[in-house]
């Protein structure tokens, strides 16, 4: 079967309007995220929770047991309404959506900043604040490293790239150069 976003989102908009309605977008964001980041990182829950021959109430009873106390009962009553729908292989899709509908219901920025060597509290600080000064919004900020950056920073956010590493400078004067020699030949 075909991945098909627009189950997740779908999903993820019930879902959304349903927190709304109660209070709990935080908490079932926290828990959506927790619930993905589990099936990222465990590969023997992964690869339990997708398995074909997994029946509905082995998913559910597993799932009951690694989240039974850890996040709300209106997660768990939509996760279990996943699970029951056999839509279980869209729990990382649904989670992302969610988080984005919050995001937008919020006024809220995600922002990747990756720099060449990890940078400081403060630093962090100050390019968050920049960042949210300049975008009069508010700024989820996920901080990432990368040595071929040389140095300077990277910032990803919406659909911009914000380039000021030594390495995106590199490029640049790179295509320049080959761009006056090719219109010089």
């Amino acid at each position: 079967m075909a991945f098909d976003g627009r189950v997740a989102k779908r999903y993820a908009r019930a879902f959304f309007m349903a927190a709304k309605a109660d209070g709990m977008v935080a908490a079932m964001d926290a828990d959506f995220r927790s619930v993905a980041n589990a099936l990222h990182t465990s590969a023997g829950f992964r690869d339990f929770m997708g398995r074909p021959a997994t029946s509905e109430e082995d998913k559910l009873a597993m799932f009951d047991k690694v989240f039974g106390d850890r996040i709300t009962s209106m997660t768990h009553q939509a996760i279990r309404l996943v699970i029951e729908k056999r839509r279980d292989e869209y729990l990382t899709a649904i989670s992302k959506e969610f988080s984005e509908l919050r995001r937008h219901d919020e006024r809220v920025t995600r922002a990747v900043i990756t720099s060449a060597e990890p940078l400081d509290p403060s630093d962090k600080d100050k390019i968050v604040t920049k960042l949210q000064t300049e975008l009069g919004r508010t700024v989820e900020a996920e901080f990432d490293t990368d040595a071929s950056l040389i140095g300077g920073v990277r910032i990803v956010y919406d659909n911009y790239i914000l380039d000021g590493s030594v390495r995106g400078q590199l490029d640049k004067l790179r295509d320049k150069i080959l761009y006056d020699v090719l219109k010089q030949g």
